[in-house]
């Protein structure tokens, strides 16, 4: 059984399990470092479940045992340790003295920073690529927490990629411009926990319309996850009381970077002449020289 199981268990495939094996599944992927070191039994108290319905879940999902699961986990937790914790202790290690809320910040986001890196398949983010790419238009959404991380995607965007749109704005109705979203689009949904239930609704309405769907979130349980054709994790990670948005912002840099490439010289050129407008338009600031008084 391969590490990849535990990442298949996705909102479609948890409902087929029974409502006390869902709550186990749920539990497993939440928290597989404490399937890794502690007992059977511990799991099952701290879960608030009988024992045994962590043996009847890894049967369920393939496992011949319960100790098969366990070392699935065991091998995720020491190799997201590994890959995660070096840039973390470094940073540390170099501020002994003062390691400091600053420090545990910037250390959370790394370590948030290198799970999506390790978490992401080279084929499947092309594949989310060329989707974007060939989309006559991208409608990204975002709420609550994500809509500034969804302004800046569509800011970052709009330079290159002028079909990149957030529903609702520039004096149009959201339902309107949901309306004439079809299958030569793309909606992107980024939502983490707590999840807002509008992003919920609106991923839902978008696939039931044949919209693709690519999703950007913290779980391959999250109830955004369960009808994308993409989707894609990051760790929100912080030593304050908010979830860190930073790997979220990495991902959006990453993946319209590779989209303006696929575009090649349609993107340069409207990069190029957008640049010109703002020079026009004089956005851009310019060290202008002092005028000297006529004798």
């Amino acid at each position: 059984m391969s590490q990849s199981k535990l990442k298949e268990l996705t909102p479609g495939k948890l409902q087929t399990l029974s409502p006390q094996l869902r709550k186990a599944a749920r539990y497993v992927v939440e928290h597989p470092d404490e399937i890794a070191t502690r007992s059977q039994r511990f799991v099952a108290d701290t879960a608030k479940l009988p024992a045994p319905t962590f043996t009847r879940l890894a049967h369920a999902i393939g496992y011949e045992s319960y100790d098969g699961l366990r070392e699935t986990c065991r091998i995720e937790v020491l190799q997201n340790r590994t890959v995660l914790a070096e840039k973390a202790r470094k940073l540390v290690d170099t501020n002994k003295e003062d390691a400091g809320f600053t420090v545990r910040h910037a250390a959370a986001t790394i370590r948030n920073t290198e799970a999506l890196i390790a978490s992401l398949d080279p084929t499947t983010l092309d594949a989310a690529a060329q989707m974007l790419s060939r989309a006559r238009r991208v409608a990204l959404l975002g709420v609550m927490s994500a809509r500034p991380i969804m302004d800046y995607a569509m800011y970052l965007a709009n330079m290159s990629l002028p079909g990149w749109r957030i529903p609702g704005r520039s004096g149009h109705g959201l339902a309107s411009d949901l309306a004439d979203l079809n299958e030569r689009d793309v909606a992107i949904v980024f939502s983490i926990e707590p999840y807002a239930a509008q992003a919920v609704d609106l991923a839902r309405n978008v696939t039931e319309q044949g919209v693709p769907l690519l999703t950007l979130t913290d779980n391959p349980l999250s109830p955004v996850a369960e009808h994308a054709r993409h989707c894609f994790y990051i760790g929100t990670e912080s030593p304050q009381f908010f979830p860190s948005h930073v790997a979220a912002m990495v991902f959006f840099e990453a993946i319209i970077g590779m989209v303006i490439q696929m575009k090649g010289n349609e993107a340069q050129q409207r990069i190029a002449a957008v640049e010109r407008q703002n020079h026009r338009l004089g956005e851009y600031w310019q060290d202008k020289p002092a005028r000297t008084k006529g004798v």
